[in-house]
């Protein structure tokens, strides 16, 4: 007989993942808000960021989809030796870091394209007219109908296999429920003061800018996603 559902039992993945990530977390805040202030403030960031700016154009979306899945793996891995709270490397935790390098990858891509979308809906400038209707979107659309969905899906490929029709049979409102809600609170909660950033830089800054603070997102990305299935995921 299954549990009755409860929206403490739902966020617990969430409040445990910042509760163990919460130094990684700070890390990445703090050097996203110091890159945004040194890059107005310092000629030599400013240098030195936009030469990357020029780089990853000249790679394209392709490019976006590579660095996004080194930003999402390799990085915060890195950090989470460093400062804790796993110092550990075994052959799960590689394979786990193989599986997600691809599934980042492809989100590189896709938010590459979305910031491109919303530049040509809204414009771009650090102005409240075209941040709060980006923000909008992002929150009340990308994220609770293609983010959650994709995010969900992919930790159903890990626990089920490649197997559209179980994954397909698997999806329910009560799915969404259980696994989305956990990604979403603590998404708005980590991302949202740092997008106020994001969107009021210029459009080849955003995504160099989306590669630093997503690398401490990801962490707690997995770990919410996971939140239960780690067993099933080792198999």
């Amino acid at each position: 007989m299954s549990s009755v559902w409860s929206l403490r039992t739902a966020l617990q993945p969430g409040f445990l993942a910042v509760r163990k990530y919460y130094r990684v977390f700070l890390v990445f805040q703090f050097i996203g808000v110091v890159l945004y202030l040194a890059y107005f403030r310092i000629p030599p960031v400013r240098t030195l960021v936009d030469s990357f700016s020029d780089w990853k154009d000249t790679g394209g979306f392709l490019l976006s989809a590579l660095l996004t899945a080194v930003a999402g793996t390799l990085l915060p891995e890195s950090v989470r030796t460093l400062v804790g709270p796993d110092r550990s490397w075994d052959w799960i935790r590689l394979k786990k870091m193989g599986w997600n390098f691809l599934f980042f990858g492809s989100v590189g891509l896709e938010v590459d394209l979305f910031y491109h979308g919303l530049a040509w809906l809204f414009g771009s400038g650090p102005f409240w007219n075209i941040i709060l209707p980006k923000l909008a979107v992002d929150f009340l659309l990308y994220v609770p109908t293609v983010a959650i969905p994709t995010s969900v899906s992919y930790f159903l490929w890990l626990e089920l296999g490649w197997s559209p029709r179980q994954i397909w049979r698997a999806w329910s409102w009560s799915l969404y429920r259980d696994r989305g809600l956990p990604l979403l609170i603590p998404d708005y909660f980590y991302w949202g003061p740092l997008l106020l950033f994001l969107y009021s830089l210029p459009l080849n800054l955003q995504f160099p800018y989306f590669l630093l603070i997503f690398s401490g997102w990801s962490l707690a990305f997995v770990f919410i996603g996971s939140h239960g299935l780690e067993k099933a995921a080792d198999k």
